[in-house]
């Protein structure tokens, strides 16, 4: 026996023999050919015609479209923004941004009442979100909502550190 008789024993499988997916269901259904139409051997299939060469070239015929709808804002229909509000009577049609007042809003998350400061924080950063999808009066309600929960902290904050020392000095009596 040579070495390559030996490396050709029984142990190894066959390559051809497939063992693992025989048992596996067929997930293609079985193929049937798809009918032919029959024509004649000897028909012959005429040239298409050709333009004489003196017609002049006609642009083709483009079909009727309907007009555009009246409405600027209805392309929103579809999609999952909510469409602009108008502006106000008399507002001009560019307005800066409000300011968002996120610095202090930070400012009295960590350093006054943290509840309240969470909450500024949170309309701080819809502001210009807000603001970017043409929600004018809105962002200015959430602009004005932060500086509103900033206060809040602030006033909150000492009056809480006072009820804790009032209560700790009653308590040790």
């Amino acid at each position: 026996m040579n070495d390559r008789d030996r490396h050709d024993d029984a142990r190894q499988p066959d390559p051809t023999a497939d063992e693992w997916s025989a048992w596996l269901p067929r997930l293609d259904p079985p193929t049937t050919p798809l009918p032919q139409p029959s024509a004649p051997p000897d028909a012959a299939v005429p040239p298409a015609p050709s333009p004489a060469p003196d017609a002049p070239h006609a642009p083709p015929s483009l079909p009727h479209l309907p007009p555009p709808p009246a409405t600027p804002t209805s392309w929103y229909a579809g999609s999952s923004r909510p469409a602009p509000m108008p502006a106000p009577a008399g507002a001009p049609l560019y307005s800066p941004p409000p300011p968002n007042r996120l610095g202090l809003a930070i400012f009295c998350t960590v350093f006054c009442f943290m509840p309240f400061g969470i909450v500024a924080l949170v309309k701080a950063s819809s502001v210009n979100a807000r603001w970017a999808q043409g929600r004018l009066v809105e962002a200015r309600r959430a602009s004005e909502s932060v500086r509103s929960w900033c206060l809040l902290a602030a006033l909150v904050w000492p009056g809480l550190g006072l009820l804790t020392a009032f209560t700790a000095v009653l308590g040790f009596r």
